[in-house]
């Protein structure tokens, strides 16, 4: 007869082939976690012998390694300099666009055949209720025109004084340089004169502000008027070049804004021209005058804001790591291994260790050839908020030895393996969750250095705290005897004060692991705000939108805000953009791609939001020609249009090329208005896109503006991308956690992460933040941090435990071994972070509201709702099995009974 222990074991077993694999699966891989740590622990055990025994060489070695990396710096790629040494990559084309979309290779393919060009442009907003038309704007307007083209002058890289036409794109070496001046278009070439006329007139006091409109207006050639839309904001729909004069006036009288371009040849000296002239611009009064405000924007603007932004943080790093020294300190300033002691000096140079980390990372990256963003300025603030985390907890594992142990070498042998595997369990996963998210971001540069720089830093972090501080430790402990704490005096007071580090780890010991495991209350809260918070994540969290502001890479002082500010009131919801077409290797002797060249010509000048017609030199040249037409026809077609006195200069830079079938590639333009809106502006491209390349696919047109890949294309993808990297992250987390720890364990731990990951998608829902450069960074570093505290929590619920304790137990005996260090990482990653929101921009600022909701949450997550989670659940299994024990003892009592009853009759 079968015992009910055989019995139950029997139905424990698997039954199916699938089962028995997985579970003997589980059993290897827990074996292979299992063996792995016991290989660190005799490692760890070993590099501790080695280190005790000579701790001032481990010191100088590790310190001339960061030192020999740090001067790499000098080497990172760039081109713009900060402090006039150390450069950084700032061309959005080269750090933060995506370079595998089709806008991309559009982009690259057609300025390959037609290189781009820079442009200055400069915004005028008339003040006080004036005019466009207005004799005193006009003159400012000009004055800041003739700053521009005749009084600027800079030093070229070879020692020359240079100036605009030196630098300037023409037609040809001895024509004119192509500039959208709005004087010029108002009043033609001899602007003094007609200002002065403009000035008499006004003279009279019945002569008004559409009068003047309309005396400028009667003036005007058709190519003037065409050129009104480009250059001047309205808030009424321009009329058309051929309409009547007082259509045009009255548009022009309601005008508000104008605008004035200068085109640049992309060299050296292009971009030292357009610094020196919007420093010019800034420095001469134009923003800030009664009569007119002028803002400038230039293609370096933004460079020099994102250079800005570097230089301004370097200071808030230094202040950071004054504040983790200061924490650092009031924390574990006393609390030492042996009684009465103080080890200040200890933790004040084990927080510069992190600081060499992130300077020797910066190093690392030059010496492989490799530049750094803006963003990267942002990997020594993360440097130090993971890095000191491993401070506490070597600490805590020094302290757990005792001061009964008198031999140091013996003490680090005991304290290295429990601290050195708990570090190395989390900085091999946040290491991984960084690698993957570089791997997965090779088509993003900046955001690839931006991780690549984490994971070096992350990597010499975890050199410097299991190396060069446990010899610092050893230094520090050798000679410790035991001493009387101090009773009273200034010493008193400041061990009372460095001593919150030790009352604060009694009390979380003594209290929360208790609440978890007893309290039932604090189970159901603990555990009900886990789940609602991570439904509610994975909810509002889809929901998020996508796209970022121009401002965000903006100081706030800078006067771009104001440029924008003017440009979004002034050209209510959309911009003139220029758009180029690329005709490559155009068969304009075939009289089908004639004619299907007319088709698209004609579809695109019937597009609702075309500014000009479309400005097509080889449709104006053959466009026009019969079907029926020859060789010779269409030779002579095009030679005498490219050889015209009045057409053939500005159709030349717009031809590649020979002729006919020699003609390599033709460029035309196409003005449109551009939504300032995000996601108008990415259907508006996606809709000319389509347009040119599916409708008309014969005639291998290649449409392109510098916006497409570095607006609408990183906005179509960024959301998919920052959802995607996220996920291989957590793949590739979970797998490095497999290699330490057991299957459960390692879903647990990633499992939480998931949720906490969850709740920051929810969070900027709710804040308005939508997925972009800067949260998809931190959407990674969500994974490499939190990971970090809830593989704590887990592994001590296993190490160290019986087999078949209940949870709640675990989760107590966890909290009580780590909950002070979990605590502790959190508040680290918290000052290592907050700083940042004191950043001069605003992508700072988000970055460090994030980054600390991330900390909150995760640390909340690993203390509180994963605990009272498991905790609960332990309570309720029981629970359910105590009543299924219950009911099983009720059935054998009444059949016991029935028998006896049987057997009595």
């Amino acid at each position: 007869m079968e015992e009910p222990g055989d019995v139950a074991k029997a139905a424990s077993i698997p039954k199916s082939s699938s089962s028995r694999r997985i579970l003997q699966i589980e059993r290897t891989l827990s074996k292979t976690s299992t063996a792995v740590s016991h290989a660190q622990e005799h490692f760890f055990s070993r590099l501790a012998r080695c280190i005790a025994r000579r701790p001032v060489v481990t010191i100088a070695v590790c310190l001339a390694a960061f030192l020999v990396c740090i001067p790499g710096m000098l080497l990172l790629d760039g081109s713009e300099n900060m402090f006039g040494f150390i450069k950084i990559m700032v061309n959005f084309m080269d750090t933060f666009t995506f370079t595998t979309t089709d806008e991309y290779k559009d982009y690259e393919r057609a300025t390959a055949i037609f290189p781009d060009t820079r442009s200055l442009v400069f915004l005028a907003k008339p003040l006080g209720g004036r005019g466009i038309v207005s004799s005193e704007v006009i003159r400012q307007i000009h004055q800041a025109e003739f700053q521009i083209k005749d009084v600027t002058r800079f030093t070229s890289e070879d020692g020359r004084e240079l100036g605009f036409r030196d630098v300037c794109e023409k037609f040809s070496s001895d024509s004119p340089c192509i500039t959208g001046s709005a004087t010029t278009t108002l009043l033609g070439m001899d602007v003094t004169s007609r200002l002065a006329e403009l000035e008499a007139l006004e003279g009279n006091g019945s002569f008004t502000g559409p009068d003047a409109a309309m005396w400028v207006v009667q003036a005007m050639s058709i190519e003037q008027r065409a050129g009104l839309p480009l250059l001047f904001a309205a808030p009424l729909d321009f009329p058309g070049a051929d309409a009547g004069d007082v259509a045009v006036s009255q548009w022009l009288s309601e005008s508000t804004a104008a605008m004035s371009s200068f085109t640049l040849i992309d060299t050296e000296d292009g971009i030292r021209f357009e610094k020196q002239a919007a420093k010019d611009i800034n420095e001469n009064g134009y923003p800030e005058n009664a009569v007119v405000r002028i803002n400038q924007f230039s293609s370096s603007t933004i460079a020099m804001e994102s250079v800005q932004i570097g230089m301004d943080n370097v200071p808030l790093i230094a202040v950071t790591l004054v504040l983790m020294a200061g924490y650092v300190v009031l924390m574990l300033g006393t609390d030492t291994r042996i009684p009465g002691n103080s080890q200040i000096k200890l933790l004040l140079g084990a927080t510069c260790i992190p600081a060499l980390s992130g300077g020797a990372s910066f190093g690392l990256l030059g010496y492989c050839g490799l530049g750094m963003t803006v963003l990267g300025t942002m990997v020594p603030f993360l440097g130090l908020a993971v890095g000191v985390d491993v401070i506490f907890l070597l600490i805590s594992s020094v302290n757990a030895v005792g001061p009964g142990v008198k031999d140091m070498e013996e003490v680090m042998v005991r304290a290295l393996p429990r601290g050195g595997v708990a570090a190395t369990t989390t900085t091999l996963t946040s290491v991984s969750a960084f690698t993957i998210a570089a791997a997965t971001s090779t088509d993003l540069p900046g955001f690839l250095s931006f991780n690549l720089g984490l994971v070096m830093v992350l990597i010499l972090n975890w050199i410097g705290m299991l190396i060069m501080l446990p010899a610092m430790i050893t230094l520090s402990q050798r000679n410790m005897t035991v001493r009387e704490e101090p009773q009273s005096g200034f010493e008193a007071k400041a061990r009372v004060v460095m001593g919150g580090g030790r009352r604060l780890r009694a009390l979380m010991n003594a209290k929360l692991g208790e609440a978890v495991e007893r309290s039932l209350p604090f189970q159901v809260c603990g555990a009900s705000v886990w789940v609602v918070l991570t439904i509610l994540g994975i909810y509002f969290g889809l929901q998020v939108g996508r796209g970022m502001p121009d401002t965000y890479f903006v100081t706030d002082s800078s006067k771009v805000h104001g440029y924008l500010e003017d440009v979004q009131s002034s050209f209510v919801g959309s911009v003139p953009m220029e758009l180029g077409l690329v005709f490559d290797a155009p068969k304009v002797l075939d009289k089908t791609y004639r004619s299907r060249m007319s088709d698209l010509v004609a579809a695109l000048n019937n597009r609702s939001d075309l500014a000009l017609p479309v400005d097509c030199w080889l449709h104006r040249a053959v466009g026009s020609l019969s079907t029926s037409a020859s060789m010779c026809e269409v030779d002579t077609a095009v030679l005498t249009y490219l050889n015209d006195t009045n057409t053939g200069l500005a159709s030349a830079r717009d031809s590649s090329g020979g002729i006919t079938d020699h003609l390599q590639a033709a460029r035309c333009r196409v003005f449109l208005w551009q939504p300032t809106d995000s996601e108008k502006r990415s259907q508006q491209a996606l809709d000319v896109i389509s347009q040119v390349k599916d409708g008309f696919p014969e005639l291998n047109v290649i449409p392109y503006h510098l916006s497409f890949p570095s607006q609408t294309a990183r906005y179509r993808v960024i959301k998919d991308k920052t959802f995607s990297t996220a996920g291989f992250a957590f793949v590739g987390v979970f797998l490095a956690v497999l290699i330490t720890m057991p299957v459960h364990l390692a879903f647990l731990a990633v499992g939480n992460v998931m949720a906490v990951t969850c709740v920051l998608f929810g969070f900027m829902y709710a804040c308005g933040i939508t997925c972009n450069v800067i949260s998809y960074s931190v959407c990674v570093m969500a994974i490499g941090f939190c990971v970090d505290y809830s593989c704590h929590i887990v592994h001590f619920a296993e190490h160290g435990v019986e087999p078949g304790t209940p949870w709640d137990k675990r989760m107590r005996h966890s909290l009580e071994a780590c909950s002070f260090d979990v605590m502790q990482g959190c508040s680290t990653a918290f000052l290592g972070v907050a700083m940042l929101g004191f950043g001069s921009a605003e992508a700072f600022r988000i970055f460090a509201l994030l980054a600390v909701v991330i900390t909150l949450v995760g640390g909340f997550f690993a203390l509180i709702g994963l605990p009272c989670l498991l905790a609960l659940l332990s309570r309720a299994f029981r629970a359910c099995a105590g009543s299924e024990e219950e009911v099983k003892d009720a059935e054998i009592i009444q059949d016991v009974g029935f028998s006896f009853d049987k057997f009595s009759v």
